[in-house]
């Protein structure tokens, strides 16, 4: 559900807000209300900083460095940080140096260490050019030693490298090669100096690391809070020429009484007014621990308005469900919930432990649905002799597929009705008897066609279901208009329709999962007949091919529940999105978010 919010407007002497500012942010239970202004200095002078500070914790945690107690150091004794960045700038130079200075050695290593001076003096003397070059020996042709003034210098891994004192105008046999300026002594030499700098940096980096990276967090958060009281009091508004400042903020509900006592210590003045409609408050959303679960997967798409209802708690079973289905094996969905658990055993404090309870209850699902279609890492359980007795509950590829259908009709319905029920509160029940009538009409047409429970019955409430949908189009905008839309709505049959297709997805991806992991026992069947290593490559490739197979399935098994949920339940419930998150000014340093 989203919680209800309260505007309140609170009075100020200028000379006090700084100050009170300061207060509320310690008492983290509000959001200032943003207007649209332009960055100042600080602004941008604190920006920099909080993204010199994640620049330097990224580069810090590269090091994998231990951090140390950072209450025991003395951060005024370490360099700034963008001396800190130069020197890291200054270690990849140094690092790109001798890389540079290791492919010249490497191009100077078989010809040994000669002095290019020496080179200059033949050349001088002789009135020839000193060329240099590499050939593959086995295609060294002997008679260019009788052509050509040619001196083999050295054999190396099937190469000759070789000289020729090219007389002028002469033609030689072979493009020439480059050689570095440098001599090999001086090039090594080099390199040993720069290889040492390296070490020296990154020493002196790690100790850095490994001090500062405790201190550094904590920078972070304090600048943030910096920056969010900053931007907080850019939002005051003076009046009365400069004499009132004023502050905006949105409470949730359930804090009114907390804010409300600390306004009346501090003796403000305040107004409170409920949101009106042109107005977009924050979104804080409440749920109960199994819904709060799914609310990352909604606000992969969209937050809702604030004006709207919260659909998490409508699409969470049927995206359980859904992933159950996709997957539909009770090996996998076994795998799943021994994995999660033990992480959540194995990390008692972690922060995304959420994520892992989500997991297992996806497990459990495809276990389910795994029993319903009787699959088992690939196997059909039913032909197994511990699950012969259990063959009469295990659904046949039709049933799997009408099942598919019937479950994603169900959505739809549920998705109308959830739109007229939005309707019915938030404009009255004439916006909302287009919706009901829709409803109406797919279930009278499901009893005419396909039930033939209360055929008579169907048909007469289906003309009084068409009768709503068109009367009832659009009866904002009269009567009139009102039919013309009605008409006009008529046409979304087809799109319901095929809404109703895209259920099939839960079959075809349930299917496809099982194949797979038909294909892999047949392979590693066929594997295990090799002589000696059958068993081990039985085992290698039943291992590889299912954790693959259960990779895959496993992403196409949330990836495709999130489309059904995003466009078909979202398109019929009605839902608009584009609610912002609730964001308090809270002093993070030292205390918890109401978001959390």
């Amino acid at each position: 559900m989203i919680v209800p919010m309260i505007k309140y407007t609170m009075l100020l002497h200028p000379k006090d807000k700084d100050a009170f500012m300061e207060k509320l942010m310690d008492v983290g239970l509000v959001q200032i209300n943003g207007y649209e202004i332009g960055e100042d200095a600080e602004t941008q002078e604190l920006s920099a900083t909080i993204r010199e500070i994640e620049e330097a914790i990224r580069r810090f945690k590269k090091r994998n460095t231990k951090a140390l107690d950072n209450h025991s150091i003395n951060h005024d004794e370490f360099p700034a940080l963008s001396d800190i960045a130069k020197m890291e700038r200054e270690l990849e130079q140094a690092q790109q140096h001798s890389e540079t200075l290791a492919l010249e050695i490497k191009l100077l290593e078989p010809w040994g260490n000669f002095d290019r001076e020496a080179v200059k003096k033949i050349e001088q003397l002789t009135g020839r050019e000193v060329k240099f070059f590499e050939y593959p020996a086995r295609r060294f042709d002997p008679l260019w030693q009788q052509k050509y003034a040619l001196q083999i210098v050295n054999t190396v891994e099937g190469n000759n490298y070789f000289i020729i004192f090219r007389k002028p105008d002469e033609e030689l046999p072979l493009a020439p090669i480059t050689l570095p300026p440098s001599s090999l002594y001086s090039l090594q030499h080099e390199q040993h100096e720069i290889l040492k700098k390296i070490e020296t940096l990154n020493s002196r980096l790690d100790g850095y690391a490994a001090k500062l990276s405790n201190g550094l967090h904590d920078k972070l958060i304090q600048a943030k809070d910096q920056l969010a009281l900053h931007l907080a009091q850019q939002q005051i508004q003076s009046v009365a020429k400069n004499t009132i400042s004023i502050v905006e903020a949105w409470c949730p509900k359930p804090e009114e009484k907390k804010l409300n006592q600390f306004l009346d210590d501090e003796k403000v003045v305040y107004l409170t007014t409920p949101p009106s409609q042109n107005e977009l408050p924050p979104v804080l959303l409440k749920n109960i621990w199994f819904t709060r679960l799914f609310e990352p997967i909604g606000a992969l798409f969209a937050l809702p308005r604030y004006s709207e209802m919260d659909l998490t708690v409508f699409f969470a079973p049927f995206f359980l469900l859904f992933f159950g289905l996709c997957l539909g094996d009770v090996g996998y969905g076994v795998v799943i919930v021994l994995a999660t658990t033990l992480l959540k055993l194995k990390n008692t404090k972690s922060p995304y432990r959420s994520y892992l309870t989500l997991a297992q209850l996806l497990g459990l699902s495809t276990i389910v649905a795994g029993m319903l279609s009787g699959t088992l890492f690939g196997l059909e359980m039913g032909k197994l002799e511990w699950f012969v007795s259990l063959s009469s509950m295990f659904l046949d590829y039709d049933k799997l597929f009408n099942l598919a259908l019937a479950i994603g009709f169900l959505q739809i319905l549920f998705g109308l009705g959830v739109q007229a029920y939005k309707l019915w509160i938030f404009q009255g029940y004439k916006f909302a008897l287009s919706k009901i009538g829709w409803i109406i009409l797919l279930i009278s047409l499901v009893d005419l066609y396909l039930i033939n429970s209360f055929t008579m019955i169907s048909g007469i409430i289906l003309w009084v279901a068409l009768a709503c949908i068109v009367i009832f189009g659009a009866p904002e905008k009269g009567w009139l208009k009102s039919i013309g839309f009605g008409v006009t709505d008529l046409y979304n049959i087809t799109s319901l329709f095929g809404d109703l297709l895209s259920y099939i997805r839960l079959f075809a991806l349930g299917v496809s999962s099982a194949i797979l992991g038909i294909v892999v026992n047949s392979i590693a069947l066929s594997a295990k007949g090799i002589p000696y290593l059958g068993f081990f490559l039985f085992l290698l490739v039943l291992i590889v091919g299912h954790t693959a197979n259960l990779l895959l399935s496993s992403l196409s098994a949330f990836v495709h529940p999130m489309r059904l949920t995003f466009v078909e339940f979202y398109k019929n419930s009605g839902f608009m999105g584009g609610g912002k998150p609730f964001q308090p000014l809270i002093r993070k340093a030292n205390t918890n978010s109401l978001t959390h």
